[in-house]
């Protein structure tokens, strides 16, 4: 599109690359996440009031946290975990082998104020990741090491409901996002190249936004209904021990887009010779 971001292609080195640094720069990192799209920024305050901009949010509204898996412990205070710890990083890593998942806890020290909620007297921060084999962890992993941190921001791709006055569900295809923010000269884009077959490796997943079991009461709660259905997690939980308790907000699953139709290009047929006719003598 002429005027409009390009999108790349994550399974590029190089472009992936080149979307870690603009992301390192400033810029809002729309891209692939999971069998769906999130918006990524620096965990800084600054970047979090700038893509509360961009959406058309509340200019503070606190922001959810994304990083690798290998950083991923870092983000919890584990000393105020009141549930077994191998019991839970077990539930932890087998939702994560699934796809892409929630999860709130006890925030660490190192995680900033604005991205963090107090409940109950519990700093708590809502971790939100893709998924094992997503390549957007490569993709995070590039950006955290530009910029010396263990988390990002990230949010649901779209514009808030505030601005359209209606639920807005997350964004799964890249080019619908790039009609919507791809004239902005702050974002970069990046995604697959054949969406349909990424999200066949999530088979159990719909493309909206994660599922959030919390884990800060010292029990499971199954906060939001997303992507992953609850029965799945709670025989996740079980498997290890554990029980899920359905929370208010797991009442009523989160919105799913529509998948944009295709534009194609009418096929132009080739000229057929002439039947022959027999003609009776």
């Amino acid at each position: 599109m002429r005027g409009m971001q390009p999108i790349l292609d994550i399974a590029d080195l190089a472009q992936r690359r080149q979307a870690a640094e603009a992301t390192a720069d400033g810029a809002a990192l729309f891209y692939a996440f999971g069998n769906f799209c999130a918006l990524a920024a620096k965990p800084d305050l600054p970047s979090l009031e700038a893509m509360n901009r961009l959406k058309g949010r509340p200019l503070h509204q606190v922001g959810s946290v994304t990083t690798t898996p290998e950083r991923s412990a870092k983000v919890f205070d584990w000393d105020e975990v009141q549930l077994p710890w191998s019991a839970l990083v077990a539930v932890m890593s087998d939702l994560q082998a699934l796809g892409p998942i929630g999860l709130r806890g006890p925030a660490a020290r190192h995680i900033p104020d604005h991205l963090t909620v107090t409940e109950k007297g519990v700093r708590t921060v809502q971790l939100i990741m893709p998924g094992d084999i997503c390549p957007s962890n490569q993709l995070v992993g590039d950006v955290l090491d530009l910029i010396g941190e263990d988390v990002l921001y990230i949010t649901s791709a779209n514009t808030s409901s505030n601005v359209t006055g209606q639920v807005e569900a997350a964004h799964f295809e890249i080019k619908e996002i790039q009609k919507e923010f791809g004239h902005r000269e702050d974002v970069v884009l990046i995604g697959h190249r054949n969406e349909r077959a990424n999200r066949r490796r999530y088979p159990r997943h719909r493309a909206c936004s994660t599922s959030i079991v919390a884990f800060h009461e010292g029990h499971l709660v199954l906060e939001r209904l997303g992507s992953l259905d609850a029965l799945t997690i709670l025989e996740v939980a079980i498997r290890h021990g554990l029980t899920l308790t359905l929370g208010e907000g797991a009442e009523i699953p989160v919105p799913e887009r529509r998948a944009a139709r295709p534009s194609f290009t009418p096929r132009r047929r080739r000229a057929r010779a002439p039947r022959r006719v027999r003609v009776p003598a």
